[in-house]
């Protein structure tokens, strides 16, 4: 028993260390957009990023997210009528924050849970699933691992993210809530963990 814990930890810091070592590799690189879009489309999704950056490093552990929540709180109307609590999980509560902070609520439905948020961006019809789908930075990326191996990941959605860029086969993401802090991951498009993507309709406002 004491040799597998071990050797069920020593994989456990091999994993860590290749996290590591990818957001250590990718993060010089210039992640941006894939392919082009209107100047004033690029700044609606622009601003959208900048905000989502701007409480990088925000967590629970010295509060710096309570903020995020209160704005979250204050929007009317709240979405299902309940206030998200300092101790709740939070990564879709920040990715609403975001558009309630840049008054985009008309085009990205605020929600505290990941799957329901699902819901609200394909009442909008702005609900991307494609495998192969190349997002663009200000895009809303969910991820599911229920399904557990790859395939068409049509699993309950646990968390959420805003694209901040992409390069080559990478994606940049900002989360809310990734252990327990505003932090970047970096994902290949078309990972088996990725559920889908909200597309808000930044073009249909900008032009």
């Amino acid at each position: 028993m004491r040799r597998k814990r071990r050797g069920c930890f020593i994989t456990l810091i091999i994993l860590v260390a290749i996290i590591m070592l990818s957001a250590a590799v990718l993060s010089p690189f210039d992640f941006g957009y894939p392919r082009s879009v209107s100047a004033a489309e690029a700044a609606r999704r622009d601003t959208v990023v900048n905000t989502a950056v701007s409480w990088l490093g925000c967590r629970e552990s010295d509060n710096s997210h309570i903020p995020i929540v209160d704005i979250y709180n204050s929007h009317e109307p709240l979405a299902r009528g309940y206030a998200v609590q300092y101790d709740d999980e939070w990564c879709s509560t920040y990715a609403s924050a975001v558009a309630i902070q840049c008054g985009l609520t008309d085009i990205i439905p605020t929600e505290c849970g990941c799957e329901r948020q699902i819901w609200l961006f394909m009442d909008i019809n702005a609900w991307e699933e494609s495998d192969d789908y190349i997002p663009l930075p200000g895009d809303y990326i969910f991820y599911s691992k229920e399904n557990g191996n790859p395939g068409d990941n049509i699993g309950w959605a646990e968390h959420i993210g805003i694209v901040v860029g992409v390069w080559k086969d990478w994606i940049k993401v900002i989360e809310g809530n990734k252990d327990d802090a505003v932090s970047y991951r970096y994902i290949r498009v078309g990972d088996w963990i990725i559920r889908g993507y909200g597309v808000p309709n930044y073009a249909g406002i900008s032009e």
